[in-house]
């Protein structure tokens, strides 16, 4: 039940990105393939360093600081970052990695979609650092 749940929530997630981004993703601006490269290579680097175990250099390096701040800071955000939830993270960033992204311009985000994952992945640069943001982690 909870995957049909799950994937009916990715469904939508999809169509209302869609509907907001104009069907982002489709574009072939020189913007969005820089976008995308730069991200794929920071995919890699990421699932590299799950695979190693590093977690909290995962979490200091790749995830938005202020959902890091909105936890209580890096201890606090770690005991919510479970061995379950790293290795499904790693599964998503796996295929993330081999899919193109929806693109929403305004925002300055790529977000990754696909029924094989958990959860979609959102991106976003700041200050010419992409970050994850925190929605990946909250239940």
């Amino acid at each position: 039940m909870k995957l049909i749940f799950n994937k009916a929530r990715v469904i939508l997630f999809v169509f209302i990105l869609s509907v907001f981004a104009g069907c982002g993703g489709s574009g072939t601006s020189p913007e969005l393939s820089g976008y995308k490269a730069d991200l794929k290579i920071q995919i890699q680097e990421m699932t590299n360093v799950l695979f190693g175990g590093l977690y909290s250099k995962f979490m200091s390096t790749y995830v938005d600081p202020s959902y890091i701040n909105s936890e209580g800071g890096m201890d606090a955000a770690m005991l919510e970052f479970s061995n379950a939830e790293q290795q499904l993270l790693y599964k998503d960033l796996k295929i993330a990695k081999n899919i193109s992204p929806l693109y929403n311009s305004s925002k300055k985000q790529l977000t990754y979609v696909n029924e094989l994952m958990v959860k979609p992945i959102t991106f976003k640069l700041i200050n010419g650092k992409w970050y994850m943001m925190g929605d990946w982690f909250n239940n």
